[in-house]
């Protein structure tokens, strides 16, 4: 334990410049690396209520019914949340979307949810949880499409993780939707609650940043750092994005702390339509001064809430699951060896 205890601190106290680019969570094309200057500058922002900003919030929920590791009964759904002035004034959430995957099929799945989404695959593609994971995403970027269009110039876009594509979806499926935000003068911002990002020696970025802001600007203080810039603007110092389609990523990402009193910091990913970068931070302060969630925008608490799969939900969909597989005859032992998993029986 020991052990453990001193690897870790000697693991956050690297001082490493080198952020890594991980697959699963990109910064930049494949294989890049960021250099995050030791002076990249800490910025202290404002709280900005936002009067009159609409605020449109996007997440999926998703669940796996059962793992019979062979295959999968999978249950998800996209919505989306309006907000203005402190108040939510619409909710949208899709119907469960229930699905049997099996590893025989799994490629053909996800070569038809890109086509579908009009985009080739770049890769081959047969492992059921990133299969899971792609419909997730298709089916948050088609709502983040749909919210863009439906905004109007100085509106807020907010989403539940990063701007970048996924390990497994090409990047022209999110090329284009940054530039519908950048035509549409609309700021679209992602926000990673759990971020994979590595410093130096692994890291983590966003405890590393936060410690050096609580010595730099103090343990109450709102601030972001900010990590890349645009790749394709003029001033850019970082790598230039990869170029699909005549467009690279458009994103920002940044760490940022929201709130004074607020526990944590975020990875932040912003596609700014309108606002400078202070401006964008104030307006998601300003939206992320809610008790139950101090430190978080609020519309995306929200979202999460609307279209979160909860432990009685998931027990009633298993529930009815089985009865289901009774109707169409399966016996009662051979529903308990599709869907009982005796890690259970033995952790009980």
């Amino acid at each position: 334990m020991r052990d453990a205890a001193g690897y870790l601190t000697r693991l956050l106290g690297d001082d490493g410049t080198r952020v890594d680019n991980p697959t699963d969570e990109r910064l930049a094309p494949d294989g890049s690396q960021i250099e995050l200057r030791p002076d990249a500058e800490i910025v202290e922002m404002g709280s900005d209520p936002g009067p009159g900003v609409t605020v449109a919030a996007i997440d999926v929920g998703s669940a796996c019914l059962v793992n019979g590791r062979s295959f999968w009964v999978i249950a998800y759904r996209a919505g989306t949340i309006w907000h203005r002035d402190r108040v939510t004034f619409n909710e949208d959430c899709d119907q469960l979307n229930f699905l049997a995957l099996t590893q025989s099929d799994a490629k053909a799945v996800y070569a038809d949810a890109l086509r579908r989404n009009g985009v080739v695959r770049d890769r081959e593609l047969q492992d059921l949880g990133g299969v899971v994971d792609v419909l997730r995403e298709l089916a948050e970027w088609h709502r983040v499409t749909a919210a863009l269009e439906l905004a109007a110039p100085g509106d807020l876009v907010l989403v539940d993780g990063s701007l970048h594509p996924g390990a497994f979806l090409p990047p022209a499926l999110v090329t284009p939707v940054h530039q519908l935000a950048l035509e549409r003068e609309v700021d679209l911002v992602g926000v990673t609650k759990a971020s994979k990002l590595r410093w130096g020696r692994y890291a983590p970025l966003v405890l590393r940043v936060r410690r050096r802001a609580e010595c730099e600007v103090g343990p109450d203080a709102r601030w972001f750092l900010q990590v890349t810039g645009d790749p394709e603007a003029p001033d850019a110092a970082d790598p230039p994005a990869e170029d699909i389609g005549g467009h690279g990523w458009r994103s920002e990402v940044y760490v940022a702390r929201l709130a004074r009193r607020g526990p944590y910091a975020f990875r932040v990913d912003a596609v700014r339509g309108r606002r400078s970068s202070e401006e964008l931070f104030a307006l998601l302060a300003g939206l992320s001064d809610d008790p139950a969630f101090l430190g978080y925008p609020y519309p995306l608490a929200r979202v999460h809430q609307v279209v979160a799969l909860p432990g009685h939900l998931l027990a009633d969909l298993r529930r009815d699951l089985r009865e289901a597989c009774l109707r169409q005859g399966l016996s009662e032992d051979d529903v308990d060896l599709v869907m009982r998993d005796y890690h259970l029986t033995l952790n009980a």
